[in-house]
């Protein structure tokens, strides 16, 4: 089985539409030997216990990444020097990028598969979405079901999504046949399907360019390519997340921090297993930020996890795959 077929077995033929033009999807190199029909729910916990703070990228030019994090992006440039930029909302840091990387983005790697910026409210999305088009931005507007996406890449290939929380439209997942989606309203959907445009646009109000994100955006979810789905999922749960889905036959899982939306670490291993990070002088991720609701809980990470580095702040620890993390408490 080639690997758009068996992307499109597990998304639907809408996710080769909406992934398939930045050559994210990779050989897994096994075809699934058993299909089931599997309900996926949680019980989660009701509030939120962990936030992502700013995800620090490696970028190859600092003047093309702000081009595209401020026009394209609308987030504000706060502090810049020869070698690092930051953006995010009028008080608050999203995005550090920093001027490391000698090529762009390596695709069959283990590491970032994307980071998504979560939009505060319908107005907030429809506006990100009505920026990145306005500006004929290439991008890849995707209805979830338990959120709404656009997903673009930024001048280095890596992968950026815009989303919208919106777990009241979600019910559970169905894995016969490949994924599927049924929302609060009855109707199965692929898990990846075409984004309904004119009906965000409906939220639409402000249409000024020239304004930034507001406040309540933030850094929603990470989703990784791991070279070990089980390792990296154990992991997640031994700093504390909760299980959301775990499907080994579709070589995906994530997890969550609490709260209606659940999806806020995911990982996948559809580029193929056991798969090296990419060269460190490629663009990509260079660390992201975990801040715990209480030191306690903090506490309960670091005791878990096999091994972490106090300095600058906080505990630095890697996850399985490689990716690094800081790890404090608000």
């Amino acid at each position: 089985m080639d690997r758009k077929t068996f992307i499109k077995n597990i998304l639907g033929a809408s996710a080769l539409m909406a992934l398939g033009s930045f050559g994210l999807m990779k050989a897994l190199g096994k075809s699934l030997e058993k299909e089931e029909n599997i309900t996926v729910m949680q019980e989660i916990t009701t509030d939120m216990y962990a936030t992502f703070g700013a995800v620090h990228l490696n970028n190859t030019s600092l003047e093309k990444a702000t081009q595209f994090w401020t026009k394209i992006a609308g987030l504000k440039l706060r502090n810049a020097t020869s070698e690092i930029a930051e953006f995010g909302s009028e008080n608050k840091t999203l995005v550090v990028v920093h001027k490391t990387a000698k090529t762009s983005y390596k695709e069959g790697y283990s590491g970032m598969y994307h980071v998504a910026i979560h939009a505060g409210s319908k107005a907030e999305f429809a506006k990100m979405l009505y920026r990145v088009m306005a500006n004929n931005y290439p991008c890849s507007p995707t209805d979830h079901t338990m959120s709404k996406s656009v997903y673009l890449e930024d001048p280095d290939g890596i992968t950026i999504e815009f989303a919208l929380e919106t777990p009241e439209r979600f019910k559970r997942v169905i894995t016969s046949g490949g994924l599927k989606i049924e929302g609060s309203d009855g109707v199965i959907r692929g898990a990846s399907d075409a984004l309904d445009i004119d009906e965000v646009m409906k939220d639409l109000g402000d249409k000024d360019l020239g304004t930034v994100v507001s406040d309540d955006a933030k850094i929603g979810h990470i989703h990784f390519y791991a070279n070990d789905v089980e390792k990296s999922n154990t992991f997640y749960k031994q700093l504390g997340f909760e299980q959301f889905n775990y499907l080994p036959q579709f070589l995906y899982a994530d997890v969550s921090a609490g709260g209606p939306y659940h999806h806020r670490v995911a990982m996948n291993s559809w580029h193929g297993r056991n798969k090296p990070l990419a060269p460190k002088d490629s663009a990509g991720l260079r660390h992201y930020h975990i801040v715990f609701d209480t030191k306690e809980r903090l506490s309960v990470a670091l005791k878990n996890i096999s091994s972490y580095e106090e300095k600058e702040g906080g505990y630095w620890t890697s996850d399985p795959t490689g990716n690094v993390i800081l790890l404090t408490h608000s």
